[in-house]
Formats: C-alpha cells, sequence, structure tokens
C-alpha cells in the first residue's frame, strides 16, 4: 500500500484536531428564565347580600301595588331605593315609613305580578315613622280567613283538620292526606303557593290547615274541594312575622 505523503499527514491530523476541539467546546451556561411572578390576588369582591336576614328598613314610598293579598312598595331611602312587601295596606305615595322588620328575598318572582323583584324584603306590618302602624294600618295585619264551612267528608285513609291539630306532635315529619275546601289562595310568595284549607272540623285556631306547594305547581281554585299530600310540619317561622305552629308542606294537590 502507498503511504500518504508527510505533509498530508500533518494536515489531516491538524484538521481533526480542530474538529475535536470544536466539538468539546465549553458552551457558555445559559441564563435561567426568571421565575414567573406569582399573580396579584384579584381585589375582593363585594359582600353579597344575605338570602335572608333581618335588617330595619325606613323610606319614602315612590310606587305601590297590590296583588295575591299583599301590597308592593318602592321606597325612597335617601338616593336609594328598595322594595318591600307585606299583608295588604292602603299605602299612598309619599308615605313615610321607618321600623320595618324585613327578611330579604333577592331574586323573588311574584307570579300574580309578572315580575321578578332583583332584591325585595317581606315585611310583617308598615310602620309611619315613631313606630306606630301606618294610617292604614286596619289592614296592615293578615286578612282574616273566612268562617267555617259546612262539613267535608274526611277522605279514605286520610285525618280531618282537626284530627291533624290534635296529633300534631306525633304526626310532625310524617305524610299526610286531608280533604277539604280552599277558602284563600295566596300564589308566588316566599318561593311557594300558599293554600288555606277548611273541612268543617275544629273550632277556631283549629279549623283553618295551611298547606304549601311549589310555586310551579298548578294553582289551586278557591272555594274548590281538594284532596291534598304532604308533610306535616309544626312551628314553622318564615320571618317577618310568617309562622305557622301547623303547616302542611310540599304538598300535592288532587280535585275531588
Amino acid at each position: 500500500m502507498q503511504r500518504m505523503p508527510r505533509t498530508a499527514r500533518i494536515l489531516l491530523g491538524l484538521c481533526a484536531t480542530l474538529s475535536f476541539a470544536g466539538c468539546t467546546k465549553e458552551q457558555p451556561a445559559s441564563t435561567p428564565a426568571p421565575a414567573a411572578s406569582a399573580p396579584s390576588p384579584p381585589p375582593s369582591a363585594p359582600h353579597a347580600l344575605p338570602a335572608s336576614g333581618e335588617e330595619a328598613l325606613a323610606g319614602t314610598v315612590l310606587e305601590t301595588m297590590n296583588s295575591g293579598g299583599y301590597t308592593y312598595a318602592k321606597l325612597d331611602r335617601g338616593g336609594t331605593q328598595v322594595w318591600v312587601a307585606g299583608p295588604e295596606t292602603a299605602l299612598a305615595v309619599g308615605t313615610k315609613l321607618d321600623k320595618l322588620e324585613g327578611t330579604l328575598m333577592p331574586g323573588f318572582r311574584s307570579q300574580t305580578l309578572n315580575r321578578t323583584f332583583d332584591q325585595i324584603y317581606f315585611i310583617g306590618t308598615f310602620n309611619a315613622p315613631g313606630g306606630a302602624a301606618s294610617a292604614a294600618s286596619a289592614s296592615a295585619a293578615p286578612a282574616a280567613v273566612a268562617p267555617p264551612i259546612a262539613k267535608v267528608e274526611k277522605a279514605t285513609g286520610g285525618k280531618t283538620i282537626a284530627e291533624i291539630f290534635a296529633g300534631k306532635d306525633t304526626l310532625v315529619g310524617k305524610p299526610v292526606t286531608v280533604r277539604g275546601k280552599v277558602v284563600k289562595v295566596n300564589n308566588g310568595i316566599l318561593g311557594r303557593n300558599w293554600i288555606h284549607l277548611q273541612d268543617g272540623s275544629g273550632a277556631a285556631g283549629t279549623n283553618d290547615l295551611t298547606i304549601t306547594t311549589a310555586a310551579t305547581a298548578a294553582p289551586a281554585a278557591k272555594d274548590a274541594v281538594i284532596v291534598v299530600h304532604g308533610t306535616l310540619a309544626t312551628n314553622r317561622d318564615f320571618g317577618a312575622g310568617y309562622s305557622y305552629a301547623v303547616l302542611v308542606e310540599d304538598a300535592t294537590i288532587a280535585t275531588n
């Protein structure tokens, strides 16, 4: 084999050395990227109004309307406005009210008015300044229920209204069935429909039974005789003066 000339061998060795040096040349250390700073927490959201709670209200009536046995009034509170609702009362625009104890109901839908209130307080009575009842206080109390009616036949497997009141301590939390005549209806209040039922049994204080159904349920017709299936509750307080010693809740109804 022919030997490579000396000059060629020197050049080849030099190239190899330079090539190796280039491959092993230390690269400058990359500068680490600065750590991303933690994002600043968002500003605190404003405190939302509680779903319910007691607050004294006062203001001047700007607007008023009656519906479903209740009076709705828009009050001017010195630059801010708020809606309140209470037992039906003859209010006039310009009437000044104060010391209204109200339970806040945000997003309340009134079925009788076909209207949704962003915020509304349900109150027990409309008070004039000084704590006295307003000029229309005679109508501020909840409307009296109808006088007793003729006896209605008891539902099969059910109880009379008088029997429900008498046995409330043992029936509480249990399902009950009762047949009676509808003497009063208020729909879409506090997210439910309210029905007063009588069957001719019982005496004053034990002859009128309050029933609640879902606000989306078909409304009961006044003077209709219906059969009610629901759960018995006792000592239920919804605030703003609406409390019941005996109540049938989450009821379903069927016509007689």
